[in-house]
């Protein structure tokens, strides 16, 4: 018999699975028949240029349905199979990697080098970039006279602010080369350019989506997003059996303001006997308190396990916020799963949980409690997925 747990594993997967580039490319095929007769034309030769955190994985399932003469993929490290990463190339592909969240001295190199590789297409090509988060420290060229040094300052202290991405983004583009639109005036003004977009941005906003580097621009088009995830989602719960409740799929909300609404959707939730799923979607801001290790949604996990413990019941609970890159902010992981007894044994262990939430030091305490969601490199990136199951009042 199935858990709670292995509900909110499954339904969170499924989410992720909505999603995948396979899907999306599938899903615009049959809906966009111009672009698909364009993307086929084998008139010109097809250089496609794939980056994010979604890079490997879109870049694999547009070659299932395009030809592709050229290819350039750059993505976060630990983010291609081993073999292309230690090989590099083959006779199509170029595969790079380089840092995230924030630039490297790769970030810089292999903009550099893809860049060269850009400005020798013209009219007898097309240029297709596949595009995904992440892609704002990947791909950089420094405005002049600001070092790599300097630039990773000024980032680092945006990441840490608590503003939102597009807050962040608009910043990013001062200092560079490649971003807001400005990638698209480095090259021949008579390529035929077309990109496609995963968005991991709140309304899809194409200037803020790895920083707009081809934005404003024709053909840009944004093939996926979270909304498709959260309507899987639903329609699985539903399937599982519990009442559904969507809370927002554009949320926006600190971490601790999310926490709360989670704690008054708990209670709520608790008015009835039959079993409640509650979702929530979006991009969470997290300001850093302390220099402890985590991501915004295991710091979420944290504080909702903290509320939540103050509202003692026999029904089964267990709630999961989670990345859907399947990397929450500089960790390994996708976020954080808590339930009943998870307050109960971090103290066990030897934890003070609040002391630990005030210094952002999430992640120790929940790997001690087994309350990580570890999924690895999803192939995808379209925000975060918060969802909260309440079991069945026994009768």
């Amino acid at each position: 018999m199935k858990s709670i747990r292995d509900d909110i594993l499954y339904l969170f997967q499924e989410g992720i699975k909505a999603a995948s580039p396979k899907e999306l490319f599938q899903e615009f095929s049959k809906e966009n028949m111009d672009v698909v007769e364009k993307l086929s034309d084998h008139s010109k030769n097809q250089f496609v240029f794939s980056l994010g955190k979604a890079a490997y994985s879109m870049a694999e399932s547009f070659s299932d349905l395009f030809s592709v003469n050229k290819g350039y993929v750059l993505t976060k490290y630990n983010h291609l199979p081993l073999e292309l990463s230690e090989k590099g190339k083959d006779k199509i592909w170029t595969y790079r990697e380089a840092s995230h969240p924030l630039p490297d001295e790769n970030s810089i190199r292999y903009a550099l080098e893809v860049l060269d590789q850009l400005k020798q297409l013209g009219k007898k090509d097309r240029l297709v970039i596949l595009l995904s988060g992440g892609g704002s420290s990947l791909f950089e060229v420094p405005i002049d006279g600001l070092s790599l040094q300097e630039l990773i300052n000024i980032q680092n202290q945006l990441l840490k602010s608590g503003k939102s991405i597009q807050e962040i983004n608009s910043e990013r583009k001062k200092y560079s080369k490649v971003k807001g639109g400005k990638l698209l005036k480095e090259l021949n003004q008579d390529l035929e350019v077309y990109t496609l977009v995963i968005s991991d941005v709140i309304g899809d906003d194409p200037n803020s989506i790895a920083s707009g580097p081809t934005y404003p621009s024709q053909n840009y088009f944004i093939i996926g997003n979270l909304t498709r995830s959260i309507h899987r989602i639903l329609e699985e719960g539903k399937k599982l059996g519990y009442q559904t409740k969507l809370i927002s799929d554009t949320w926006s909300g600190s971490s601790e303001e999310t926490s709360y609404l989670f704690e008054e959707e708990f209670n709520l939730a608790l008015d009835s006997p039959k079993s409640q799923m509650i979702v929530l979607g979006g991009e969470m801001v997290c300001p850093v308190l302390g220099d402890g290790i985590g991501g915004r949604n295991q710091e979420t996990a944290l504080r909702v396990s903290l509320l939540l413990d103050e509202h003692p019941t026999e029904r089964e609970w267990t709630f999961l916020s989670g990345g859907t890159d399947g990397t929450d902010g500089p960790t390994d992981v996708a976020g954080g799963i808590v339930g009943n007894d998870s307050i109960h044994k971090m103290e066990k262990k030897g934890w003070n949980p609040k002391k630990e939430l005030h210094n952002s030091n999430s992640y120790p305490i929940l790997k001690d409690i087994d309350a990580l969601v570890s999924t690895g490199p999803t192939g995808t990136n379209v925000n975060d997925i918060l969802i909260l199951l309440v079991g069945s009042a026994k009768s």
